[in-house]
């Protein structure tokens, strides 16, 4: 391949995975993560299916603050986000990371569709309003952000005055003319056929989006340019995981909120099913790797490589192989670096889509959850098989490439110990 593309190419994603806002956004929504596994625990607790159970917690009253704790976290999500994503980008640009929060939540309220008595409508504050949140809070916080850098437009208070007060008059201004000029906003497009920016937002940009998202063949391009990156030695899960969750977290707590009420849920996708099948111990699904390692290695380097691997890769930590082996620039194990995950995750969709295995509820889990014990909290003992399935799957697609791999590096080292005798 030219190096004069793969350099441009390299360039490109360093730039992608560097940028402030798409940064802001992976990790405002990562941020959300405690506030939504509470969320998650309160829905299975208050709608697990055993009947005796549910009997007695309707019975002494808890049944209903279960509830409530699912929704006033997965089905106000956006408001958590709005917040979350300001904060984190004006820290970027050195401003004061809690009114900029603030100001997001205002920002996202005030263009977010009205009750005809000016109440907020509660479906936006959900997975609905989740990009109309995103968009807000990062207008609203690069202007507040510009405003500040403006001194004339600070109120500035004598020396003596405690820095908490004198920050709050600091950035009066600057919050206030974001306010107006969001209220400005929201009137104007009160005047269009969608009544609200939010309401745009969604029609325009969510619905196909979810659309495209809820395709398998979108995340298996993502997953391509994922292990791309990776191969040519860019951290590639972090590039695209910003995309990720924009677009799938929302499918999870679309499938929450569906769980909770007792209907059929709608997405085989999420950030779950990507965190679960689509890099099985880390991106490549490299725990097989380290399976058919600690099997078959007949190289000392080999061996010492499986063993350091292997306990990393059941909690999602890779590092040590891709960088280790390694299987950056390696051009014989780039086809199953490449290839395993996106198997992976054909195979768990199908699975899902066919009825095999029922779909994730939307229970969000961390990422680095042990291995089998993460499938079987988010979707139950079919998902933990099918990950055992799926591990099985990548450890045949590693084995040929290895198996070269590791006759190499074993004759290497009989030919360096007959010289050394």
């Amino acid at each position: 391949m030219d190096n004069k593309y793969v350099n441009k190419a390299l360039e490109i994603s360093s730039k992608v995975a560097s940028n402030v806002y798409l940064d802001a956004i992976s990790k405002g929504l990562m941020g959300t993560l405690p506030i939504l596994i509470i969320g998650s625990i309160g829905c299975l607790l208050g709608v697990f299916p055993f009947d005796p159970y549910l009997q007695f917690i309707e019975k002494i009253g808890v049944k209903t603050y279960f509830l409530a704790a699912s929704t006033v976290t997965t089905s106000c999500l956006s408001i958590y986000a709005a917040f979350l994503i300001g904060y984190r980008l004006a820290g970027s640009f050195k401003c004061d990371q809690i009114p900029a929060g603030l100001i997001s939540v205002f920002a996202f309220f005030i263009t977010t569709p009205l009750t005809k008595d000016s109440g907020l409508m509660m479906e936006f504050m959900g997975a609905k309003g989740l990009f109309g949140a995103m968009i807000a809070a990062l207008i609203a916080t690069r202007i507040y952000c510009a405003f500040m850098n403006v001194d004339k437009l600070k109120i500035k208070m004598p020396n003596g005055v405690p820095p908490m007060i004198a920050n709050t008059f600091t950035a009066l201004i600057p919050a206030i003319l974001v306010g107006l000029i969001f209220i400005a906003v929201a009137t104007i497009f009160s005047f269009t056929p969608y009544g609200s920016f939010t309401q745009l937002v969604y029609t325009v940009i969510v619905t196909p989006l979810n659309s495209l998202g809820g395709s398998v063949w979108s995340l298996v391009v993502l997953i391509l340019v994922q292990m791309l990156l990776w191969f040519f030695g860019i951290h590639g899960s972090n590039v695209i995981s910003g995309v990720i969750t924009a677009v799938y977290l929302p499918m999870a707590t679309a499938n929450l909120e569906a769980y909770a009420a007792g209907k059929a849920l709608p997405n085989i996708l999420c950030n779950t099913f990507y965190d679960t099948f689509s890099g099985i111990g880390g991106a490549g699904g490299t725990l097989s790797l380290c399976i058919v390692i600690l099997l078959f290695a007949k190289s000392k380097q080999n061996k010492t490589m499986g063993k350091l691997g292997i306990i990393p890769g059941l909690f999602t930590i890779n590092e040590p192989v891709v960088f280790g082996y390694p299987l950056i620039m390696n051009p014989l194990m780039a086809i199953p670096f490449i290839l395993t995950p996106i198997v992976q995750t054909l195979v768990a969709y199908f699975s899902m889509y066919i009825g095999l295995v029922p779909r994730f509820t939307g229970v969000q889990v961390p990422w680095c959850m042990p291995i089998i014990l993460k499938p079987l909290l988010a979707g139950g003992w079919q998902a933990a098989i099918l990950q055992v399935v799926c591990i099985f799957i990548g450890c045949l697609i590693w084995y040929p490439f290895f198996k070269v791999s590791d006759k190499q590096r074993y004759e290497q080292e009989q030919s360096l110990e007959a010289t050394a005798e």
